[in-house]
């Protein structure tokens, strides 16, 4: 790619993706709930550094299903610095701009161009920033797990090229899995690039890398005892319905994946070309497995949009390889690729940075629901005894309450057969939990009597 037309494409993704973060950026600065892990991330985190069970027993209301590296970094830098919760928004943000450095660096051993692993790590911000907006720049592990897992992936990459032992890689990969559990991609593609290359070189660092997480599951379970491996494996409903219900999000990504997968087929005697289709595919497999669970949502496809940055960035590196490209012309390709997943960009109805930028009274509602949040914490905190705030249990925490009841652990019980709403009511009853209802400016605007309602 030369000088200038690099300078054009990684220009445009670089607006877009100033332009698509400013909304989570923004965002972050209000004590309001953005999504509802980041209530139950910010509890956990709290009980982590306070000496509270972590993982609670079968009796409680209240689930852990995460391993625990997470809530104990978060939990402690937030001590440290005021608040996990912001803490937890500022990783999550740091994270998308560290593994788009990571894209642009495995494009550079794959592909060996720099710049355009640039582009792909740019359109990856962009993309992010304006599709998982209930990720990018809030309270959840994901993201910073997966830049976690990214940088094992740019070590193994490197060590794999010099022909180096890819067993440090697969450990730290190992350690990102204690940090989010269900970032499955990378390490299974670097497993399988591996026995794919030669299963006698690859058994004893993936041998030892399994030994190392069995070794992790122990330590865990002699730290936290039998209730560690009963929450991590709680009960979950599984559906096709769900499935169905989450594939519309792949919109976003079909695009890339259609521009990726020409390059790949034409390039597809090269290493770039086989890595990034088996890290594309494991990805694609991961999400679709996922999203069988209820309760897993756009999450479940952020190793499938790393492996398609990382693509699209080597498409572009090795456009040459498309008869396409030979016959229009190379640079004038990879402006038409750039200018195809712009568009896919910003021809959307949902452009939630320009509300930010040019509307008023956008920006007012969200000041107001952060002192009507406040205002509704002050009002749960009059409250005796444990209180369970539906539908946002951040404000129950800022009232100071403790954490009675997960919705997940809840709806689970229902969708999995072992409860009913009544024996739920029943559990909420003998517990003295007292349930408020509606959003903060509800909280806010009614007076005590009318937020409190019955046991459901």
């Amino acid at each position: 790619m030369n000088n200038r037309t690099h300078l054009l494409c990684a220009s445009t993704m670089a607006v877009l993706a100033i332009y698509f973060m400013v909304w989570p950026i923004w965002r972050a600065q209000f004590p309001i709930e953005i999504w509802f892990t980041e209530s139950w991330n910010a509890f956990h985190q709290d009980a982590a550094i306070s000496g509270l069970p972590l993982y609670p027993g079968a009796d409680q209301l209240v689930v852990n299903n995460y391993p625990p590296l997470s809530f104990f970094a978060v939990g402690w830098l937030g001590h440290l610095f005021g608040d996990s919760l912001f803490v937890g928004r500022l990783l999550s943000l740091v994270g998308v701009f560290t593994i788009a450095v990571e894209i642009a660096l495995a494009v550079r051993i794959l592909a060996g161009s720099l710049l355009a692993g640039a582009v792909g790590a740019l359109w990856f911000v962009a993309i992010m920033a304006h599709n998982a907006t209930f990720y990018v720049g809030t309270n959840d592990p994901q993201i910073a797990g997966q830049a976690i897992m990214g940088a094992g992936l740019v070590w193994f990459l490197s060590r794999d090229k010099a022909g180096g032992s890819p067993l440090a890689p697969l450990l730290l990969m190992v350690l990102a899995g204690f940090w989010k559990h269900n970032i499955i991609a990378i390490p299974a593609t670097a497993i399988l690039w591996l026995c794919l290359h030669d299963w006698r070189l690859a058994a004893r660092p993936v041998l030892l890398s399994v030994v190392a997480a069995a070794a992790g599951l122990a330590l865990c379970a002699a730290t936290f005892g039998p209730a560690f491996f009963a929450n991590l494996l709680t009960a979950r409903a599984y559906s096709v319905a769900h499935l169905l219900s989450q594939l519309g999000h792949l919109q976003w990504l079909a695009l890339a994946a259609v521009l990726w997968g020409l390059w790949a087929w034409f390039d597809r005697r090269s290493d770039a070309a086989r890595f990034t289709a088996l890290h594309a595919s494991v990805g694609l497999v991961a999400c679709l497995a996922q999203w069988f669970g209820e309760g897993v949502f756009g999450n479940a496809e952020f190793d499938l949009t790393i492996a398609l940055a990382i693509g699209t960035g080597a498409a572009l590196a090795r456009i040459a390889a498309s008869p396409v490209a030979r016959w229009i012309g190379l640079n004038r390709s990879r402006v038409m690729v750039v200018v195809a997943l712009s568009l896919r960009l910003v021809l959307s109805g949902r452009q939630e940075s320009a509300q930010v930028l040019f509307n008023p009274e956008f920006r007012t509602r969200y000041a107001v629901a952060a002192d009507a949040t406040a205002a509704a914490a002050v009002s749960i905190s009059k409250i005796p005894g444990p209180v369970y705030c539906k539908q946002n249990n951040l404000i129950c925490r800022a009232a100071g309450k403790a954490f009675v009841v997960d919705d997940f652990k809840t709806d689970q019980l229902l969708a999995t057969g072992r409860a009913t709403d009544a024996d739920i009511s029943a559990m909420f009853q003998s517990r003295g939990i007292t349930v408020v209802e509606g959003s903060a400016l509800l909280y806010a605007a009614a007076p005590l009597e009318q937020i409190v309602s019955p046991s459901p």
